[in-house]
Order: structure tokens, then C-alpha cells, then sequence
């Protein structure tokens, strides 16, 4: 079943691409294979930041393709408007949504005495460069056909687009480390775990231990960061893990406030969280300590 449905989503609409004699940039050759590299990325489990590059590849495409439909000027910069327009009614509503959403720490170093830190959408900004390279790929194809003497190869707008988006998809996936294969994606996963499985956890050093409870109650031993403000979480980006891999054992008093911050933590790209179930409370009557 799985197979039948690889196909049916990547395969065939990929090579269904070459089955056609004539091409133009942006057609809807250019929007099915687009399309047909999202689908495929999606299938083999790879980073959400990829996948929102091929959504902005497609998003443009079909915006282009749609501008070049309409002959007639009905309205000052119609063409921008018509690409535009299908663009963001595309990628926004796509990217807001968990399965493609990667939000993730943006450290600029210029701001401030040492440095800002914001929530950063890299699976927005990631479509926006899909969808700039589907913009570019008539002027680099004009370009080889110019220096080709007015000779181009076949599929040559097409190829451009799919090879472009490819290599790029594949630099994004090895920068955020690993092949797709054994990475956890988002929304990632949270664990809940009792006091004895939580306190193994917390003894390995890569693990960031985070105290969420609002006000101060007290600490487990360890703890990395206290952040009394549970509710808004990604205003304390700076107090957090810069690698979203990083994962992070959180916990508050009963279990309440962790747990919402749990969500938000997976809501800002962190792909592993480990969760106190019942908080300080339980990890006192299991006979731990509270600082």
C-alpha cells in the first residue's frame, strides 16, 4: 500500500513531467513536478523546512502559470498581484499548519549589547526561497540559452526548476543534520514520564532540564533554566537550547503549567521534550528533593 502510494504521489507525477513535447518556464509541467517533490519529501520523512521549499516553489508556480493565463490588463500591475495574491493564500494557511511549521531560535549578535534572540519560522522563510527560485529559473535558463547560442536543451526550464529545488532541498537537509531518516520532525513528541523514569533522564548532560512552575516553588537538582512566565515561552528564546534537537525534560508543581509549555515547546521546533508527570509534587512523594 505504501509503495502504490509513493507512487502514486511522487513517482508518476514527477516523470509524467518528460511525457510532454512542449515546455514553457512555469507551465504546469513546472507546478506538478513542484508539486510532486513536496509530496515525495513529505513520504520520506525529511525536515518540514524542506517540504515548506517545495510548497513555495509551488505556490509560485501555480501563481505564474495563472498570470500568464490571463491575457487582458484589467488593473495596474495585475500579473504581480495575480502572483502574489496565490502565493500567500498558498503558503501562509500550509506553513501555520503543525505538520510543516518549524519555528526555531534566530540569534542575531548586532542587537544589543550581547545579542537577540527571536522565534524564528524557517519553514516561511525556506517557502519563500522555493519560491524565489522558481522566480529566477526563466533568467538563468535565458542566460544558457544566450551563451548557448539561442540553443536549448529539451525540458530545459523545467529541469532547471526540479534540479535547482532538489540540490537546494538536499543542502537544507544535511544542514539541520542527518538524511530524514532517523530525525524526528515536527510537531515532534512529548513524554510523559513518572519521577524514577524523569530523574534517569535528567542525568544525561545533553538533556536541558527546564523549570516552568509560576511563581517559584523550588527546583530539582540540576536544573538548567527556571522561566517563570509558562505562558509565553518563546519570548525566552535566549534561555533555551539554540539546537532545537537539544531535548528538553520540563516540569512545573502538579503537571499543568508543564504540559501546556510542553506544546509550546513543540510549537517552536524543539522535537524532543520529556514531561514530569505530576510535577514537584510527585517527585517529592516518590522521596526526591526539592531544592
Amino acid at each position: 500500500m505504501k509503495n502504490k502510494l509513493f507512487y502514486l504521489l511522487f513517482i508518476i507525477p514527477l516523470f509524467s513531467v518528460f511525457l510532454i513535447k512542449f515546455v514553457s518556464a512555469h507551465c504546469p509541467l513546472c507546478t506538478i513536478g513542484a508539486g510532486a517533490l513536496g509530496a515525495g519529501a513529505i513520504w520520506l520523512g525529511v525536515s518540514p523546512v524542506v517540504v515548506a521549499l517545495f510548497i513555495g516553489a509551488f505556490a509560485m508556480s501555480i501563481g505564474m502559470w495563472f498570470a500568464r493565463i490571463i491575457k487582458k490588463k484589467y488593473i495596474p500591475f495585475q500579473n504581480f498581484l495575480i502572483v502574489a495574491i496565490i502565493f500567500f493564500t498558498t503558503v501562509i494557511p500550509l506553513i501555520l499548519m503543525p505538520i510543516f511549521k518549524a519555528l526555531g531560535p534566530l540569534y542575531l549578535s548586532f542587537i544589543g549589547d550581547y545579542g537577540t534572540t527571536y522565534v524564528f519560522n524557517y519553514s516561511l522563510a525556506s517557502s519563500f526561497f522555493g519560491g524565489l527560485i522558481v522566480l529566477s529559473t526563466p533568467l538563468i535558463s535565458k542566460a544558457i540559452t544566450k551563451k548557448r547560442n539561442n540553443k536549448t536543451f529539451p525540458f530545459q526550464g523545467t529541469l532547471l526548476t526540479l534540479i535547482l529545488l532538489i540540490l537546494v532541498g538536499i543542502l537544507i537537509q544535511i544542514s539541520l543534520g542527518g538524511s530524514g531518516e532517523n530525525q524526528n520532525t515536527i510537531p515532534g513528541s512529548i513524554e510523559l514520564l513518572p519521577p524514577e523514569e524523569f530523574e534517569k533522564i535528567i542525568q544525561n548532560e545533553s538533556v536541558f532540564l527546564l523549570n516552568v512552575h509560576t511563581p517559584y516553588y523550588g527546583k530539582i537538582n540540576r536544573t538548567d533554566e527556571i522561566i517563570e512566565d509558562w505562558e509565553n515561552l518563546d519570548k525566552y528564546m535566549e534561555k533555551l537550547p539554540m539546537d532545537v534537537s537539544v531535548p528538553i525534560a520540563v516540569y512545573c508543581r502538579s503537571g499543568k503549567m508543564s504540559a501546556d509549555a510542553s506544546k509550546q515547546l513543540l510549537e517552536m521546533g524543539y522535537q524532543k521534550i520529556y514531561e514530569l508527570d505530576g510535577g514537584m509534587n510527585a517527585w517529592e512523594e516518590s522521596g526526591r528533593k526539592i531544592i
